[in-house]
């Protein structure tokens, strides 16, 4: 099976980076290096939606052409690159995937002008790759006769955590994302200054590139507000064994993820990075979390946007140390369907059905 396989980055430290790295090398495991064409995200002009994009799809659609019609398969790792896979796909004959992760499933979150690539884009795929059973059902709102299939993303094991032994006697909770409203630090915040009213005892890290200025800045003048200054620290992005250390010294994993307008958490690779680990988590509702927290089994899930039960769901975890264990040791084993050789298999089956069904 030969694939040509699009996406527009290849960086591990983020979730599209990171689902488009894990996903080409379990291709090239599977079909062989040679059999994998992944041009060089930097070489396509479409990576990112643009006012200028059906332009750049042509331009590079008569780049990739001859490669096209050598391929069984075209995957679009990413939604910006759908439209190129719909467009070589027509050109080439030959069918493709598109993956959607969350936000980018909505067409509200592309501009009024460009929207139409999309839906053409996510309405002739072969089948539409959604990372989760939310994410499916935001793409089935939009496109009801969509062919959804969930295949999410996957983690690489890294079994339990460095640090043996119970909880620390000063709680240690860690964030891991970029600091951006979608997130949900700002709840985070709230949640954690109505902890120390309650006397818990705890330090909070939270860690991940520091993306709007004047969120950030809300986000420090609410930690002072809150007297939270010598429990609670925002440490930008960190090196990979910065992050490593991280979840090794974390007792809680918090990220409660929110709506912001279009946008929303398609899955979240972070919840998978801490369970694995043996780090329960806390997530929301109406989000990609759902598949992957099992409440009261591996973690807990919580209404978004709500600091209060934010907060019980902390100190419900934290302040029960059989009951964090319980949850602790649950965590690596609750999350075997997302390692990288099931959702690997996975995605081949869904190369070989979208290629079957073409040729019918």
């Amino acid at each position: 099976m030969r694939i040509l396989f699009l996406t527009n980055d290849l960086d591990v430290t983020n979730g599209w980076g990171r689902y488009s790295a894990g996903f080409l090398e379990q291709a090239r495991v599977r079909n062989g290096a040679s059999a994998i064409v992944a041009p060089d995200p930097k070489s396509l002009r479409s990576r990112l939606p643009s006012w200028h994009q059906p332009l750049s799809t042509l331009a590079d659609a008569m780049a990739l052409i001859k490669e096209a019609r050598r391929a069984d398969v075209i995957h679009a790792a990413v939604e910006p690159l759908a439209p190129l896979a719909c467009l070589l796909s027509l050109l080439a004959r030959v069918p493709y995937v598109a993956s959607v992760h969350g936000t980018y499933g909505d067409l509200r979150a592309y501009r009024p002008a460009i929207r139409w690539m999309y839906h053409l884009a996510f309405r002739r795929a072969s089948r539409v790759l959604a990372v989760s059973g939310y994410t499916a059902e935001v793409v089935r709102r939009r496109f009801p006769r969509a062919r959804i299939v969930i295949v999410p993303g996957g983690f690489a094991a890294a079994g339990r955590r460095a640090r043996g032994g119970g909880m620390s006697v000063e709680r240690r909770i860690l964030s891991v994302g970029a600091m951006k409203p979608r997130k949900g630090f700002h709840t985070f915040i709230e949640a954690l200054g109505l902890l120390k009213a309650h006397g818990l005892a705890f330090r909070a890290d939270c860690l991940g590139s520091k993306g709007t200025s004047a969120y950030v800045e809300r986000l420090e003048s609410r930690v002072k507000d809150l007297g939270l200054e010598d429990r609670v620290r925002f440490a930008g992005r960190v090196s990979e064994d910065e992050l490593e250390d991280a979840y090794a010294a974390a007792d809680l994993f918090v990220l409660p993820s929110e709506h912001d307008g279009p946008a929303f958490e398609g899955l979240g690779l972070v919840y998978l990075e801490a369970m694995s680990r043996g780090v329960p988590a806390i997530g929301c509702l109406e989000s990609g979390a759902t598949d992957v927290i099992k409440d009261g089994e591996n973690g807990l899930l919580v209404p978004p946007g709500d600091s209060e039960k934010l907060a019980v769901a902390i100190r419900r975890v934290l302040s029960d140390e059989a009951f964090w264990k319980m949850m602790s040791d649950a965590a690596p084993k609750s999350i075997d369907r997302f390692r990288w050789g099931t959702v690997g298999a996975e995605m081949d089956a869904a190369y070989k059905d979208a290629i079957s069904e073409y040729a019918r």
